[in-house]
């Protein structure tokens, strides 16, 4: 399931803050998904053919995972009847059991126990999983966090420890992109990749502040926000995670990748009446606005499908689901 990121500045000012309306802008076009206001942890189904989200409407016995369609052609129906950290793909299910995870394959519901210990599990290509086991108390920059990484049914094996951090995500089957730092002392984190069969690293960034760290769905980049840091540091940047400098970019906001060639984005801009979706285009490194989405975002809630044609969203104002098409 696609990540989505908010700075944390964008974080407070998307509902209140827009880019002014451009007449050249298409305007979108909404279907409308769900009404009276609804639902928590919206995401897309594989496919891309119809939104997930939990919800316990009225009359439910309890909360469950509904399914609407993208389309809008039909109403909301239980998808999956268990609350539960699903794979992007929904073959496994992550079940939290005390300080562990029950890992369940749901074609033959085979199971498998992982000591997470409330690490969250980050499922990889090919079954693997990785995870970070953390110190519960103390400050959090300075917590060790040992990272762990299995194909489902062989035994967890350390691959890495960082402090105040861990692993973010998986670059390939035999790459995870770590953060943290090196020591607890020290006083900046690392963004790295590293190589799980060998425990090499390869540090891309190193900085004080790192954030809303993400990968491109190839792997062969990464996005990620310097914050708090020296004036002439701070901005937003991509990278390729396979060697290369990082190009500063001039905009600010919320951000996911629609492919591995383009960032999609709604710029932090204050007072404005509309949020409008802009992509930024790797080869050409330009930026251009894309859709206006005619009304505006809540609270960081939108989700650009997985083949990247659509993007939904929830609505301020109303709290319900809406789906636009991408151009």
């Amino acid at each position: 399931m696609k990540r989505l990121v908010w700075l944390c500045v964008g974080l407070l000012g998307l509902t209140g803050a827009a880019t002014p309306s451009t007449p050249s802008v298409p305007k979108a076009s909404l279907t409308r998904l769900t009404s009276g206001g609804c639902c928590s942890g919206t995401t897309w189904s594989p496919d891309s053919r119809a939104l997930l989200y939990i919800d316990r409407p009225p009359g439910a016995a309890k909360a469950a995972i509904y399914s609407v369609p993208a389309a809008g052609s039909a109403a909301p129906s239980v998808r999956l009847s268990r609350i539960a950290f699903y794979a992007p793909d929904l073959t496994y299910a992550g079940i939290p059991k005390g300080n562990t995870m029950l890992v369940e394959r749901l074609s033959d519901r085979k199971q498998w126990t992982l000591p997470t210990q409330g690490g969250q599990l980050l499922w990889g290509p090919g079954g693997q999983v990785a995870y970070t086991v953390s110190a519960q108390s103390g400050n959090y920059d300075r917590r060790i966090g040992r990272v762990y990484t299995t194909a489902l049914g062989n035994t967890p094996r350390a691959v890495s420890t960082v402090y105040g951090g861990g692993a973010v995500a998986w670059l390939d089957a035999n790459a995870l992109l770590v953060s943290g730092k090196a020591s607890a002392l020290v006083r900046n984190r690392q963004l790295f990749t590293l190589d799980t069969r060998t425990g090499v690293r390869h540090v891309l960034v190193t900085a004080l502040n790192l954030r809303g760290v993400q990968p491109s769905p190839d792997g062969r980049w990464v996005a990620y926000a310097i914050t708090f840091d020296r004036v002439d540091r701070n901005g937003m940047f991509v990278q390729p995670t396979g060697g290369g400098a990082a190009r500063k970019l001039a905009w600010f906001g919320s951000y996911q990748w629609r492919d591995a060639g383009h960032l999609l984005y709604i710029p932090l801009t204050m007072n404005a009446a509309t949020h409008i979706v802009w992509q930024y285009d790797l080869n050409s490194n330009r930026s251009r606005p894309l859709l206006d989405l005619g009304t505006k975002v809540q609270s960081d809630q939108w989700q650009v499908s997985p083949d990247g044609a659509k993007v939904a969203f929830r609505r301020a104002g109303d709290s319900n689901l809406y789906v636009a098409k991408l151009p």
